[in-house]
């Protein structure tokens, strides 16, 4: 086969810490800021628009902790600030290895959580913009 062709799925699936604060970054924060950053011209627009680039991997479903899911789907009550402050917990509680015991997926965590928050965000932003056609 070609050099460097070869897929290693153990190295696919391996999490270390930077892995996941770079998953986080990049599926979560990197959206979040690019709203942040194009909201203003978006608000001047007659049709406004932000599609989330998500996965079915976000659900919900797939964070085994009933406080977690609680926090991230309570619709009426959720803030960017409490979305920030799950992340904030998971990767303190990915950084100690204690994610899985304290119910974080165990697979594939930064990606399922860092796509959770995405979704949770598109619903906090949907409900604070009305006029802004959100969702992902």
């Amino acid at each position: 086969g070609t050099p460097g062709a070869q897929v290693n799925s153990g190295e696919v699936t391996k999490q270390t810490y930077e892995l996941a604060e770079e998953c986080i970054r990049t599926n979560y924060y990197g959206p979040k800021r690019t709203i942040e950053v194009l909201l203003p011209m978006l608000q001047l627009s007659d049709s406004p628009r932000i599609v989330n680039v998500s996965s079915s991997m976000g659900k919900l479903k797939n964070i085994p902790s009933d406080r977690i899911r609680g926090v991230l789907g309570d619709v009426d009550n959720l803030t960017e600030e409490k979305i920030d402050e799950i992340l904030n917990e998971f990767l303190r509680d990915f950084k100690d290895g204690t994610f899985v015991s304290k119910g974080w997926p165990a697979h594939f965590s930064a990606y399922i959580v860092s796509k959770a928050a995405l979704n949770a965000l598109t619903r906090v932003l949907a409900k604070k913009y009305p006029s802004i056609m959100i969702n992902a």
